[in-house]
């Protein structure tokens, strides 16, 4: 296969940024790693195996980033890829419409995801995964294409999975939505179970979103890129 004629630095900073704002979050670090589809092919820009070097993961340069094929295997860069690529590579073989995906380890959501409650939809930021977020039954670390093809096949047509015990792996149409996506869905955990500890968490109807999930009045772009933006801005 020819590579597609993409900048791959380009891309390649925008992982960077990604793992970044997912490390601030502490979402992520030191093991954990942002994906993204290159448009118009079937190659994946990924954060390279990190967990080897004791350094934070904000230190991350283009340099860090691997261009891999859906099988798995490096097409450009001088890293390793994660171990962990085939949650990635499985997820973009069954969902054409994911153009990035994010694997991290939040504790709220794995919280979540041991006691088997759903994580609702109460917060208008997080109002994307109202239509349930399933949680894989395995703990164990994601190593091969078997392995991954489950976590793809317990994901669904759902936004995300929650990984029991382990982390929960995030998709977006865009790297932007995707970590946003991500930072959101763990704040939303932290703060229902903030409320579950003083009263009720109470969803927000289904007659105040809009098809794709949004609360009325919230756009994609503004609730994608304007988060993007501002923590991108807030790093500079």
């Amino acid at each position: 296969m020819n590579a597609p004629q993409m900048d791959h630095r380009e891309l390649s900073h925008k992982i960077v940024l990604a793992t970044a704002i997912l490390e601030r979050e502490r979402l992520i670090g030191p093991f954990g790693h942002p994906s993204l589809r290159v448009p118009r092919s079937d190659l994946i820009a990924i954060l390279g195996h990190t967990g080897d070097h004791v350094r934070a993961l904000a230190q991350s340069t283009v340099d860090d980033v691997v261009l891999i094929d859906l099988d798995g295997n490096v097409i450009a860069g001088d890293a390793d890829p994660p171990g962990e690529r085939y949650i990635h590579t499985e997820i973009y073989r069954s969902r054409p419409d994911v153009g990035a995906v994010v694997h991290a380890h939040p504790m709220g959501c794995i919280a979540f995801s041991i006691a088997g409650v759903a994580i609702r939809p109460i917060w208008h930021l997080c109002t994307l995964f109202a239509a349930g977020i399933p949680i894989h039954e395995s703990s164990v670390q994601i190593d091969n294409p078997e392995l991954g093809r489950c976590v793809a096949a317990t994901l669904g047509k759902c936004k995300a999975v929650l990984l029991k015990g382990h982390g929960v792996a995030v998709t977006g149409s865009t790297i932007e939505e995707a970590t946003v996506s991500a930072v959101n869905l763990e704040r939303s955990a932290r703060l229902q179970l903030m409320v579950e500890s003083i009263g009720t968490a109470h969803e927000i109807p289904r007659s105040e979103l809009t098809e794709d999930l949004l609360t009325i009045g919230l756009t994609a772009d503004e609730y994608a890129n304007a988060q993007w933006g501002y923590w991108v801005e807030e790093m500079r």
